[in-house]
């Protein structure tokens, strides 16, 4: 739920700048971005987003965790300076529902300042190919680790 806010425009932009998707951007661009962003709580177990929601945000951790389910299985999990609904924010239906595991506190940018924000900062949206680059990466590993370890369990 949107709250009044409790941090500076200067806090949100500190904060913001230590966010891996925020730091190859510029403090003045960044500064821009973090005016923009409402601040939002959520109680543990709330209900951020449900899959296949047409609105999109990206939310990003100032305090809390939020935890990604799939089919009812928490899959991952995000934490302070981590972001999430970035499908949701190119237009993608999501197809994992985010809840808050405890209570959160995030800050959030609507579909409309974050299409603003990708087309006026190309080192915003370079930063953002990054942290999904690492992100697909992380999948590769996972993905990795796992049929060796099939492999390896049907070589027994």
């Amino acid at each position: 739920m949107k709250i009044e806010p409790t941090l500076t425009t200067v806090e949100r932009t500190l904060f913001l700048m230590e966010v891996e998707q925020f730091k190859p951007v510029g403090s003045e661009e960044v500064a821009a971005i973090a005016a923009k962003m409402v601040e939002m709580r959520f109680a543990a177990g709330e209900l951020v987003y449900d899959h296949g929601d047409p609105e999109g945000h990206m939310y990003v951790i100032v305090d809390g965790e939020l935890e990604h389910v799939r089919e009812g299985i928490v899959v991952r999990r995000a934490t302070r300076g981590m972001s999430s609904g970035l499908f949701g924010l190119m237009g993608i239906a999501d197809v994992e529902a985010l809840r808050a595991a405890q209570d959160s506190h995030v800050l959030c940018l609507s579909r409309e300042d974050f299409i603003e924000a990708v087309s006026d900062s190309p080192a915003f949206a370079l930063g953002l190919m990054r942290g999904l680059a690492n992100s697909y990466l992380a999948l590769i590993r996972r993905i990795e680790s796992l049929e060796r370890k099939i492999a390896a369990h049907e070589g027994r």
